[in-house]
């Protein structure tokens, strides 16, 4: 069923992707060139807020959505969600709407169309065997930052094998306060259900919560050292909150 289910989903899915190629890099890249970045950009979010929109709903999930009026009026967001699925990101610019640059596998950019995707978002590509390149992943998304950008950060790292919530890593929290950005945190669940534990072909109920931000710029050294405990808590709260199974 699973197999059947996502192979019916990929015939949709796939040429979307696919033909971006050619209604949505041609535009949005011209726009750029041509000096107007900022309506290129609103092309390209458009347009991957449909491929988002597309996967999730071709694949029978519907994502509820709450906590839209915690975002802040700040255009430098560091967004930090728990990991669940590789349905994420699809959620994040398709039926949450939001956008931002990612930190993305080196090998991403070996995948041709997602490669350009990246590109766009302003991806920060980084090499996880290379301690060094760690490090210059996270100046480098300090400064996109500090230039206005939003960013989504997965805290622990990698996908959760079980659903539930992982450890989270402390340096991750180093983009948001070095960058004195705002932090709001995201809590994703259910999205496993709709790819990696996918059973038949029931409607697959998925949620994301947007959480209050917590602004780091006027932090006291007491509340910067527990800060990894505020965001894991308040995410972690949430995920218990939220109905549906792990």
């Amino acid at each position: 069923m699973k197999k059947i289910r996502i192979a019916f989903a990929g015939l949709f899915v796939i040429p979307i992707i696919a033909l971006s190629l050619v209604y949505a890099f041609p535009l949005g890249y011209l726009l750029r060139l041509l000096g107007f970045r900022k309506a290129g950009d609103r092309y390209l979010r458009a347009c991957g807020h449909f491929i988002g929109s597309s996967i999730i709903f071709f694949l029978g999930i519907k994502v509820h959505v709450d906590g839209k009026e915690n975002l802040p009026p700040e255009k430098s967001v560091c967004y930090m969600a728990n990991h669940q699925s590789m349905l994420d990101i699809a959620a994040f610019v398709g039926p949450v709407n939001l956008w931002a640059s990612i930190m993305a596998k080196a090998e991403v950019k070996r995948i041709p169309v997602i490669n350009l995707w990246c590109y766009a978002l302003d991806c920060v590509f980084i090499n996880r065997i290379s301690p060094r390149d760690a490090i210059n992943a996270i100046l480098r998304g300090v400064e996109l930052l500090k230039s206005g950008k939003s960013m989504l950060i997965f805290p622990e790292g990698t996908r959760s094998k079980s659903g539930s919530i992982g450890e989270l890593k402390k340096g991750s929290l180093k983009l948001a306060t070095r960058s004195n950005s705002v932090i709001v945190p995201m809590t994703i669940k259910g999205l496993r259900a709709g790819l990696e534990q996918l059973h038949g072909f029931k409607r697959v109920h998925a949620y994301v919560s947007i959480g209050k931000p917590i602004y780091t710029d006027n932090l006291s050294t007491d509340e910067l050292a527990t800060l990894h405990e505020t965001v894991y808590g308040t995410i972690a709260k949430r995920f218990d909150e939220l109905p549906g199974q792990v």
